[in-house]
């Protein structure tokens, strides 16, 4: 089984955010925040808005080449509606395109997640 590095970065609140997990194939990963290591709905628990969006990278932890993901990350609200969806990136067979404007208003228990398969 495939371990696959996410990462998405953004900025909500005039600042830069990365949220990220070393998620298992075939199952749901939460992605965290780098620094702090909360969730989404947790950073932003009095809510905020993100403005700016980067791609969802994904990296092979295992050198087997980096998983694929149907939807990318995705950002949830508390009764499990999609709020947006972030489309994923190979780094190594694409380039990384520049963060792109956006309205994504995020509170609290709202989730950003990836289902990675290598297939």
């Amino acid at each position: 089984m495939t371990t696959t590095y996410s990462a998405v970065q953004f900025v909500a609140g005039g600042k830069p955010y990365i949220f990220t997990v070393d998620g298992t194939d075939g199952s749901s990963n939460a992605m965290v925040n780098v620094v702090s290591n909360r969730s989404l709905g947790d950073t932003f628990g009095s809510g905020a808005i993100i403005t700016q969006i980067g791609p969802c990278t994904l990296n092979s932890s295992d050198g087997t080449g980096a998983s694929k993901s149907a939807l990318g990350a995705v950002i949830t609200d508390p009764q499990n509606n999609v709020v947006y969806q972030v489309p994923w990136v190979d780094p190594e067979t694409a380039p990384i395109n520049s963060m792109v404007p956006c309205r994504i208003p995020v509170g609290l228990n709202f989730a950003m997640n990836i289902i990675p398969t290598n297939t």
